[in-house]
């Protein structure tokens, strides 16, 4: 039985394109499951703390990716960051630890703020390496640059941040997006990679119903 006891667990990384391909049907699972169960966002680490700037190998395969993601979801697409002379570090740490800080300080507009890095990154190239190219996203959520920045910057979020990353490991995820439904301790997959709202809504009711197996 679904009870606010129940949750589902989101794991995914603002820089991994299927989870932006996947950002709306999610938007719809929400919507169906809000009165329901308890929605939780994990932050899955991707790439975290890369320190090199892509190659052109590294680059094509990434617009294959992210061409793929756009046929599939329809998602907007920006290429200008994988141009051949641009030198940008896919860190996804620091997307991350973002919006582990607005999870802290704004807990229900997390995966609204999730999004929206999505989009800044995905559909207008923002550089997420940069601290301050968060702010006006956070300012949507009243979240003042000031507690943004502090946030960003404590070992606390640090830690947190890489604690998610490590739970995500723990409990053998392997790929994003992962969505998980849990009834009481136990863990169930409701999507390992790009699914649509209806495919989740049915594994979700056959789960409730003790047809699924963890």
């Amino acid at each position: 039985m679904l009870t606010k006891k129940n949750e589902i667990i989101y794991v995914g990384d603002p820089m991994c394109s299927w989870c932006y391909g996947i950002a709306n049907e999610l938007d719809k699972l929400i919507e169906e499951y809000k009165e329901k169960v308890t929605f939780k966002t994990v932050m899955g680490g991707l790439r975290p703390h890369t320190q090199e700037s892509m190659d052109g190998e590294t680059k094509r395969m990434i617009r294959h990716h992210w061409e793929e993601v756009y046929k599939k979801s329809g998602q907007p697409f920006k290429y200008d960051l994988l141009a051949e002379e641009t030198s940008f570090i896919y860190d996804t740490e620091k997307p991350c630890r973002a919006v582990v800080v607005i999870r802290n300080l704004k807990p229900e507009a997390t995966f609204s703020f999730y999004k929206d890095v999505q989009f800044a990154f995905y559909a207008e190239n923002m550089d997420t390496n940069v601290p301050e190219n968060y702010l006006p996203l956070a300012k949507k959520y009243g979240v003042s640059s000031e507690d943004f920045l502090k946030g960003f910057s404590s070992e606390e979020i640090r830690k947190e941040t890489y604690e998610d990353f490590v739970w995500a490991k723990q409990v053998g995820v392997t790929g994003f997006p992962t969505v998980i439904y849990k009834d009481e301790e136990t863990l169930y997959a409701v999507a390992l990679g790009y699914n649509t709202f209806e495919n989740m809504k049915k594994t979700i009711f056959n789960i409730e119903n003790g047809i699924v197996t963890t």
